[in-house]
């Protein structure tokens, strides 16, 4: 029989209504961590958030606020400017859907000179599917900020990036930094795996600086083809701002039967391919948080991440950047408002129900949630 070890008070959200909730952290004897809570419609439910609770209370603490990594972070906002892509990932927070059309261009500025940090980085689903990307970039980077202007990058797949004069005109309209999704070569399809390797090349060969460089990760073998590009980007002299390794989240897309994969699981296999590498891994605590842990690669930074559910989202932890602005009137950091919007699309909003119970043709609105 599993008993609690340890219990924690804490907040979160119900996995159905997404209304705020008094929860609890807990630490079992089976060696894994839950958030517990009960809802006063939906009743009582859990959620596992690691299959090792003591690699969970060793690596995953937000020990230091002030640390510059956490500064970096907190001096970054996001700012979705398009619902629509030109890929289909199994993983993906967002859900694009290529019906929806743009924000105005106007509207996309204002965001930007309304949110409270230096730095502006473009989302989507894909920021490149707008026509008017270099127009923008060049309408943020003339927005007053201190003694100075406001910088801007772009979180891209990288697929319209490998047309070099693209991306050579991307950089003459001001763009500062580029991060990108390159996940593995069975992430898409061998042409896209291609696609995305030139556009990294791109990149690089700018100058342009390199923001978060992520992949995807489902196998052991996928992570040893991103520790090897990892590697090869070291070897270009490039520095990005950290690689980041995402476990596969319920949040959004998920295959159906795969099972969830949490940030223990990947540690255990990024450890045995250091050692049959024979390369330098080692943790570092300072840059760990409530969904990431920090670790240093030969010397790089390297951030494991796994995106919670609404079901296993600490609230009461949601306290650092970067910030977004997707859910209509909100500001919060960038996993609460996934998580919130992920509620908006199904329908909630913190308790209260957006559609009716019986799907209907009418336009979401407010109602009284019974």
């Amino acid at each position: 029989m599993t008993t609690v070890l340890q219990s924690f008070n804490t907040t979160g959200l119900c996995g159905t209504c997404y209304r705020d909730l008094p929860a609890r952290l807990e630490y079992r004897s089976d060696g894994s961590a839950y958030l517990t809570k009960t809802c006063p419609v939906h009743g009582y439910e859990e959620a596992m958030i690691e299959r090792d609770w003591q690699f969970k209370q060793q690596h995953m603490q937000l020990r230091d606020i002030t640390h510059p990594f956490w500064r970096g972070y907190n001096d970054v906002s996001v700012i979705e400017v398009t619902d629509r892509c030109n890929v289909q990932c199994d993983h993906c927070y967002h859900v694009p859907d290529n019906e929806i059309q743009d924000r105005d261009i106007d509207w996309v500025v204002n965001m930007a000179c309304t949110t409270s940090t230096k730095t502006v980085m473009l989302m989507g689903a894909e920021p490149t599917l707008r026509q008017d990307l270099p127009e923008l970039i060049s309408r943020i980077k003339q927005i007053p900020w201190q003694d100075g202007h406001k910088s801007v990058g772009i979180y891209t797949n990288g697929v319209s990036i490998q047309n070099a004069e693209y991306m050579q005109e991307l950089t003459q309209a001001g763009l500062d930094v580029v991060s990108m999704s390159i996940h593995h070569p069975e992430y898409h399809d061998e042409k896209i795996w291609k696609l995305v390797n030139r556009a990294l090349q791109n990149v690089i060969a700018s100058k342009v600086r390199l923001g978060q460089l992520s992949f995807t990760i489902e196998t052991k073998q996928q992570l040893a083809t991103a520790v090897d590009k990892m590697l090869w980007i070291m070897a270009q002299g490039a520095s990005p701002g950290e690689f980041v390794l995402r476990s596969p989240g319920l949040l959004g897309t998920y295959p159906e039967d795969q099972p969830e994969l949490f940030l223990s699981d990947i540690y255990t296999w990024f450890e045995e391919i250091a050692q049959e590498q024979e390369l330098t891994l080692k943790f570092d605590d300072a840059i760990g948080g409530l969904t990431n842990v920090g670790l240093r690669l030969n010397g790089q930074r390297v951030m494991m991440i796994h995106w919670p559910t609404a079901s296993a989202l600490e609230t009461s932890r949601m306290i650092v950047g970067p910030w977004a602005h997707f859910v209509p009137n909100t500001k919060g950091t960038f996993v609460l408002q996934a998580v919130l919007r992920d509620g908006w699309k199904n329908g909630w909003w913190q308790g209260q129900r957006l559609v009716p119970a019986e799907p209907t043709s009418q336009k979401i609105q407010f109602v009284a949630n019974l």
